[in-house]
């Protein structure tokens, strides 16, 4: 069961963005559940509540009493993980969204595209919770993340390569790609590569040797990070 919270003081955005989220949760064939709220205050209270999670928030950002960068924060200070999809009629607080770790910003009017690929990302983020569920040529693939040895983008594909010697191809941003992830596993070490440390054999300047024996590259930008990112876990 997908839980769905929908936070909205208009009343009339509120049943838009209601409908829009039951028809791509109806069309994707995904059990789902959706309480609505019309009061941040009430809202943060009930989603705070032990024994209540919810896997995705969609929250309108300009709210009477507490916005929605308030209410986020709230929940983020008592510990509350779900996604957040922020919705607005301004882009104003785009740049906040992300201090929040939002998973989208979305602009009002909602273009129902936009939606989709926001919803079934964080769906597929819930999923399945020790690893990664995609899509290749039709089939649905449930890889663990410590198999994954590195990713690559191409275009607005994304090329999986795991430690079994498959290669599986699923159509996505890399960037949402990395959204997916364990932060404290993989690291985004090129703008089209993301690997995962723990396959790792060796880095040296700009470039990584993988388990599987190929090289990987590093960008200047980020080579000492990823230097710093090794040696911390190795000191584990």
């Amino acid at each position: 069961m997908f839980r769905i919270a929908i936070c909205d003081d208009e009343a009339t955005s509120l049943l838009i963005i209601k409908s829009l989220t039951e028809q791509v949760m109806v069309q994707e064939k995904i059990s789902f559940e959706i309480q609505t709220f019309d009061d941040m205050l009430k809202m943060t209270e009930i989603l705070t509540r032990p024994g209540r999670p919810f896997d995705v928030l969609l929250c309108d950002i300009l709210a009477s009493g507490m916005n929605g960068i308030e209410a986020a924060h709230k929940l983020r200070d008592l510990g509350e993980q779900l996604d957040i999809i922020f919705i607005s009629s301004t882009a104003e607080y785009a740049l906040d969204g992300y201090k929040v770790q939002a998973l989208r910003y979305l602009k009002k009017p909602i273009e129902p595209d936009m939606l989709r690929e926001a919803l079934l990302l964080a769906y597929r983020k819930n999923q399945y919770k020790e690893g990664l569920s995609v899509t290749c040529e039709g089939k649905l693939y449930n890889i663990d993340f410590k198999d994954v040895i590195y990713m690559e983008s191409q275009a607005r594909d994304v090329d999986i390569t795991i430690a079994d010697g498959r290669k599986l191809t699923t159509h996505m941003k890399i960037s949402d790609m990395e959204k997916l992830l364990p932060e404290n596993q993989y690291f985004r070490c090129h703008r089209s590569y993301i690997v995962n440390l723990d396959q790792v054999e060796n880095i040296e300047r700009y470039q990584a040797t993988m388990k599987n024996g190929e090289l990987i590259p590093i960008s200047q930008q980020l080579y000492s990070e990823m230097k710093n990112r090794m040696y911390n876990r190795g000191q584990r």
